[in-house]
């Protein structure tokens, strides 16, 4: 990693684990333990705000180059290096990385301990230090990390759920890694010209892989999702052909969630392009007519839509 990424992520907050793993706590972990406020994933599916740890085996690592991702790229810092290719000695072993997920989510905590006078919960603060929940996620593409399978067996071992957000541009992986409770597969554009200018893949054939993972989610043994990252301006046309899309993968859940100007995203789109929640809501609503599936939820801070396949859904926990 070169040190001016490492320099910029630790200014923003993010623990390093190891070469490229990274911890950065939620912005949710904080607002449940301090004002009770919890995140849609609470609100949709039951995982708990402040006992969710989100983290990344390769925060420099990704297919892509997305306009709407918070993360750093090279073109942000003016540095290139190699954002795909992933040697495994210079990753940490699943093990050791969720160690280490959880020592960070330990110091992260300090702040929150009322026994030291924050006006915090002593339940909701021990809880918090023993997490039920990890969301592979946070940024890069996580389907290239090596030891992927043991991450998501390491912790289901240890009792804990876990989602998986990819960018389905590597379908060959999500057919053969353990499951995780929850997979996410991210559908930003509704055709190949779209994605290709959104997103700027750095691999040959993005669009089809992506349209194969799609197709390999209706037979992959754990719940599915599509998130739709809707870009104001940008890809939030032709909804029919997001319809169908969909209806290849038959998911459990479709999540429409607006882009948020924050982060990294901010040099490259502007606050325009993130739609109102009644544009998701309006958006959300035309998909589900297509599609067959019922609108069941939304959470108007995080602007997003929950649509589902059935109309009850089983809460983790």
């Amino acid at each position: 990693m070169p040190s001016q990424l490492r320099e910029k992520l630790l200014g923003q907050g993010y623990h390093l684990l190891g070469e490229r793993g990274a911890f950065k706590a939620c912005q949710w972990q904080k607002k449940s333990l301090l004002y009770g406020d919890t995140c849609y994933k609470q609100r949709f599916y039951g995982i708990e705000s402040h006992r969710c740890l989100q983290m990344t085996p390769l925060i420099d690592k990704c297919t892509q180059v997305c306009d709407f991702c918070w993360r750093v790229t090279p073109a942000d810092i003016s540095v290139n290096w190699n954002q795909i290719d992933v040697k495994p000695e210079d990753t940490l072993p699943a093990k050791e990385l969720l160690d280490a997920t959880i020592m960070a989510n330990l110091r992260s905590l300090g702040g929150y301990n009322p026994e030291a006078g924050a006006d915090v919960s002593e339940r909701m603060y021990r809880e918090a230090r023993n997490p039920k929940h990890v969301a592979i996620s946070l940024a890069g593409e996580p389907t290239l990390y090596p030891d992927l399978s043991e991450l998501i067996d390491e912790i289901d071992n240890r009792g804990m759920t876990s989602f998986l957000v990819s960018n389905g541009t590597l379908p060959e992986v999500l057919e053969e890694i353990t499951p995780p409770t929850q997979l996410y597969v991210t559908i930003a554009a509704p055709d190949e010209r779209t994605h290709r200018q959104l997103l700027h893949p750095l691999i040959n054939d993005a669009w089809q892989k992506l349209l194969q993972s799609q197709e390999l989610l209706q037979s992959i043994s754990c719940r599915t999702v599509n998130r739709l990252t809707m870009v104001a301006q940008r890809n939030m046309h032709d909804v029919r052909s997001y319809a169908d899309m969909i209806l290849v993968g038959e998911p459990d859940f479709v999540e429409i969630k607006a882009y948020m100007n924050i982060g990294s995203s901010r040099g490259r789109l502007s606050i325009t392009n993130s739609p109102s929640h009644n544009d998701i809501r309006a958006f959300s609503e035309k998909l589900a007519a297509l599609t067959g599936y019922y609108l069941l939820d939304e959470q108007i801070e995080s602007k997003v839509v929950l649509l589902s396949r059935r109309k009850q859904i089983k809460r983790l926990g």
